[in-house]
């Protein structure tokens, strides 16, 4: 119960934030899905495109969360400072890598035979957002900073009032209100570059302002990039970016593969993928205070503790998980019907969001076993692991079972099913031998001694 407690006094304000963050893509979809399949269709392959570039980058500045974890578990407060000066030179370098993406990725989709007026939608989307790009990572930054030293609530705060920015910024540019140019779909993507400066402005002001990140001395002075701090993070993030990149990847590459089935499909898959990832984000913020908590413990030395308390997530997520999974099963038709007024949307998404709630059982236990492992700064083999899992299990069913066999979307979502709840397994029990060999070193150092 003691861990329980401690896994919600963290993870309640990372929970809301990752509502709040979900919900504009929410908001996004449910306006773009009343302009019509096709624009919908651009914002599903343009929304997916950006996650899997963008959680790459994302997964190297991940590594501050749980080196910051371990610093504050053994008080080396001047150390998160210097790791986050430097977090924040390697968030822009991986900014201009990302733009550059961003920026040319209709050769691509044009090659893949997805329709012109789809594709001329989706690269507008990724522009207009791409201007934003280094005022997000930033933000990250500073996010992981906090969640490192468990202060999540001003995380919560400004994601909320993100949140309320960038639905009207994005219903200004996405309808042409107030006299502003009607964009459609690509004014949500300049909404969201808005907001991402935004986002940046408020965390960095905070944390310059209030009292409790003083001995961190954070802005005591100008630092330039240091490359063997550098390398240590981008050794310890790499694996998290490319784990992240391949599980993006197979998402990205499915929701390209249903863009090429047509609009009603590309459409379907988007409300799918929409409203798992908004039920995901309760498990997901449990899972990233499991990860902040696991590393504290083992910054303290208290491997057996970091066990306990890793296993406490990996039930906790998995329960919650699974049972949104059951309640999706049951009112998937009402789902649908919120986000678009096409009866043959409404029909294939209402079977793609059954076939989910096994995913989301699978995802949400798995999410809370890559943050345990994360914790005890385990990157690298869970990277293989997700790699063998997402490409070698997932992306050969789906392709077998939606191409190969006939069975069109709900072959390819099976296949992406099965793959997150093999994730699940492996990873738990990837954590289970890593914590158990901490132990044991923990528990002979005193006779060694």
């Amino acid at each position: 119960m003691r861990d329980l407690r401690a896994i919600a006094i963290v993870g309640w304000p990372l929970i809301l934030n990752n509502l709040f963050s979900i919900g504009v893509n929410v908001a996004d979809t449910l306006m773009v899905g009343r302009l019509g399949a096709t624009q919908l269709a651009a914002l599903s392959i343009g929304s997916s495109l950006w996650i899997g570039i963008f959680l790459a980058g994302l997964g190297v500045i991940m590594a501050l969360g749980p080196t910051v974890a371990q610093h504050y578990g053994a008080q080396r407060f001047t150390e998160i400072g210097h790791d986050t000066r430097q977090a924040a030179w390697l968030a822009l370098a991986i900014s201009v890598v990302v733009i550059v993406l961003m920026n040319n990725v209709d050769p691509l989709l044009l090659r893949l035979g997805i329709e012109a007026e789809v594709v001329t939608l989706a690269e507008g989307y990724l522009r207009a957002m791409s201007f934003g790009v280094p005022g997000y990572y930033l933000y990250h930054v500073m996010r992981q900073m906090n969640e490192g030293i468990g202060r999540t609530v001003p995380i919560m705060v400004v994601m909320g009032i993100a949140l309320l920015a960038n639905v009207g910024l994005s219903y200004v540019f996405i309808f042409g209100a107030f006299g502003a140019p009607r964009l459609s779909v690509i004014g949500g993507g300049l909404g969201s570059g808005i907001t991402y400066w935004l986002m940046f402005a408020m965390i960095a002001i905070h944390v310059h302002r209030a009292p409790g990140y003083a001995p961190f001395a954070l802005w005591t002075r100008f630092e330039g990039p240091q490359w063997p701090t550098l390398r240590r993070l981008i050794g310890l993030g790499g694996p998290i970016g490319l784990s992240l990149m391949l599980q993006a990847g197979l998402f990205t590459t499915l929701a390209l593969l249903m863009g090429t089935l047509g609009k009603t499909y590309a459409a379907a898959h988007q409300i799918t993928l929409n409203y798992a990832g908004l039920v995901f984000m309760l498990p997901l913020g449990l899972a990233f205070a499991t990860a902040v908590l696991v590393g504290q413990h083992m910054g303290r030395g208290l491997p057996a503790r970091a066990r306990r308390i890793g296993f406490t997530g990996v039930a906790l997520c998995g329960s919650i998980a699974t049972t949104i999974g059951l309640i999706t099963y049951f009112v998937a038709p009402y789902i649908a019907r919120a986000y678009t007024s096409d009866p043959a949307v409404i029909a294939l998404a209402t079977s793609l969001l059954a076939i989910s709630a096994v995913l989301q059982a699978g995802d949400g236990t798995q999410s809370a076993a890559a943050g345990a492992l994360r914790g005890l700064k385990d990157t690298r083999v869970p990277m293989l692991i997700n790699g063998a899992i997402y490409w070698g299990i997932g992306f050969a069913l789906a392709y077998v079972l939606g191409v190969r066999l006939g069975y069109g979307a709900q072959g390819i979502w099976t296949g992406l099913a099965s793959a997150l709840c093999c994730a699940a397994v492996v990873l738990t029990l990837r954590f289970r031998a890593v914590v158990r060999r901490h132990v044991r070193v923990a528990a002979q150092a005193p006779l060694q001694e």
